[in-house]
């Protein structure tokens, strides 16, 4: 139950910075703080994006603490590297999110899921000596 938990909560978490990268690759810089602020309040894309991102930072929250409950934090903490490959493949496939494929990133990929798999692989227990 507790991956489950913990891999809704990265596919929230993956969902909430793509809508944060979309967010803010659309409001006006900071720099310009009435622009800004009046973009915040419009019903634009970009608004909803933000807050969308958000709300879904807050409901993995939600889900990372149920994941915690039934999964140790060794394991749990691993699965956020998921992340990183959802937001890259996410990136090169939906428009405007200017992802790039490069075989750098692709070997980095690979690091990642060989590490998950070492990490998930069940233990073996080495007899004690007494």
């Amino acid at each position: 139950m507790g991956l489950l938990w913990g891999l809704l909560s990265v596919m929230i978490t993956s969902a909430a910075q793509l809508s944060l990268g979309f967010a803010m690759a659309s409001l006006p810089p900071m720099l310009h703080p009435g622009a800004f602020i009046v973009a915040l309040f419009s019903a634009h894309a970009s608004a909803i994006a933000l807050f969308s991102g958000l709300l879904g930072y807050l409901a993995s929250v939600f889900c990372w603490h149920n994941a915690l409950h039934h999964l140790e934090l060794s394991k749990a903490y691993a699965l956020l590297s998921l992340s990183y490959i959802l937001v890259w493949v996410a990136s090169m496939v939906l428009p405007g999110m200017q992802g790039a494929f490069s075989l750098k990133a692709l070997l980095g990929v690979a690091c990642i899921m060989a590490g998950l798999m070492i990490i998930f692989l069940p233990s073996q227990k080495i007899p004690r000596r007494t």
